[in-house]
């Protein structure tokens, strides 16, 4: 159900940056998901269909790009990447680590069309 309420706000923001472009229709919408996320562009994908219907958003294509995902550790706090979040980490990095990115999902950037049937992208 959470990757439902991501969706919504998710949409919400998308909604929010098409207004402030004066945005008649928006065309495409591109979404990044972290690889240490739970979610999948299946799931954000199913629940955009049934809150695009009927706004103009409705028939927007949505593109999805994956983050990967990035800790860093003490005490040198180099970044590195992992896959997973209890990945094997870098021997010199043997005390805390921290991830700092690859687990969330966010909008990458917004494409509409405004009256003058420009396109336009906001990132």
């Amino acid at each position: 159900m959470h990757e439902g309420m991501l969706t919504e706000d998710l949409f919400e923001h998308v909604l929010i940056h098409a207004r402030e472009a004066n945005a008649r229709h928006i065309t495409r919408v591109k979404v990044t998901i972290g690889v240490l996320s739970d979610f999948t562009a299946e799931s954000i994908q199913f629940y955009w269909d049934s809150l695009a219907r009927g706004t103009l958003a409705e028939g927007a294509v949505l593109e999805f790009e994956t983050a990967p995902g990035i800790a860093s550790a003490a005490p040198a706090a180099k970044n590195f990447e992992i896959a997973e979040p209890f990945a094997n980490v870098p021997s010199a990095a043997r005390s805390t680590v921290i991830v700092t990115g690859g687990n969330g999902v966010y909008l990458s950037s917004l494409e509409v069309e405004t009256d003058g049937n420009q396109h336009e992208t906001y990132s």
